[in-house]
């Protein structure tokens, strides 16, 4: 069983990079001049245009900065990992992905169940195999990313998240409703009753809009779960997991709509809900985690919480 715990980053780590390779050949293949996988002339053209040339060349990036990011957090000096640099790392890791990891293999399934098949909309000019190869590899991604933060996380400050978030402030709570919840309700909207013309456009399969919903509710979910006392204490690294993944989905999958806007089509409603979505989930989240790391040990409503907390997170915090 320990040798099993020790060697579980590092399958993790392997998982990660087998996930990002294929991702990385295929836009580098793009980038010089490939068509593979591209169906239709128009598709073509438009790979070769400023905005996809660019977004290739971010997201090919992006991956590979995850991918160190990951290597990082298994060396023997992760410990010594600026915290500033695990934050932004991890909360973009989480805003990307985390809607993927938990929507999208629910939302085959319904698909599957509705339709009777999965595939991707019919006028992409892409081949269905490029979409499988994508998706699948960013969920390998999600999983290996998730198992190999969450026990950083535990290792590095077990003990602080073994104390429930606390209920925010006035000041907190205005700014969390006023960038959660409108973004909770639109995503909520747009993946019941479909995108509309106000929506994200070409998100009108059964799979795309289940992701939308899970977005939705990951979003209500961080705003609600720190007025839960009673689930929160008893439970308080799932409450900081919601809370965490919540505001940073809010946070990050509304620029990421206007970025992936169809056509290059920004939608003023997306634009909107972005607007405020991204400052507002920003400040609660932040707010949370300033009124949780400054409140004294001595301020835990619960004295069991402390004592769990001592036999759950043995390696004390070391900084």
């Amino acid at each position: 069983m320990f040798r099993l715990r020790r060697s579980a980053p590092h399958v993790a780590l392997a998982a990660a990079a087998v996930a990002t390779v294929p991702y990385v050949v295929l836009k580098l293949m793009w980038l010089s001049g490939s068509t593979i996988g591209i169906t239709d002339a128009a598709a073509d053209a438009e790979m070769e245009g400023t905005r996809f040339v660019v977004g290739n060349v971010v997201t090919v990036l992006l991956i590979l900065v995850a991918l160190l990011f990951l290597i990082a957090l298994t060396r023997p000096w992760a410990q010594r990992v600026p915290t500033g640099i695990v934050f932004v790392l991890g909360a973009g890791a989480t805003g990307l992905l985390a809607p993927i990891l938990l929507g999208l293999p629910l939302g085959m399934a319904i698909q599957l169940t509705v339709l009777g098949e999965v595939k991707p909309a019919e006028d992409t000019g892409m081949a269905p195999w490029v979409f499988g190869l994508v998706y699948s590899g960013f969920g390998l991604l999600a999983v290996a990313m998730a198992v190999l933060v969450a026990a950083y996380v535990v290792d590095r400050w077990g003990r602080l998240i073994a104390r429930p978030p606390r209920r925010p402030s006035s000041a907190a709570t205005l700014g969390g409703a006023f960038g959660l919840l409108p973004f909770a309700g639109a995503m909520g909207y747009w993946g019941t009753f479909g995108p509309g013309t106000s929506g994200p456009q070409g998100m009108d399969l059964p799979a795309q809009r289940t992701v939308l919903v899970v977005t939705g509710v990951l979003a209500v979910a961080a705003f609600v779960v720190p007025f839960l006392s009673q689930p929160a204490r008893r439970w308080p690294r799932i409450a900081w997991l919601i809370t965490w993944t919540g505001c940073c989905v809010s946070a990050l999958q509304g620029p990421t709509l206007i970025l992936l806007a169809q056509d290059g089509d920004i939608r003023p409603a997306i634009a909107l809900i972005a607007l405020m979505a991204v400052p507002g989930s920003a400040i609660y989240g932040l707010a949370l985690l300033r009124a949780h790391t400054s409140a004294p040990s001595a301020a835990v409503e619960d004295p069991r919480v402390d004592r769990e907390a001592d036999l759950q997170s043995p390696i004390p915090d070391p900084g």
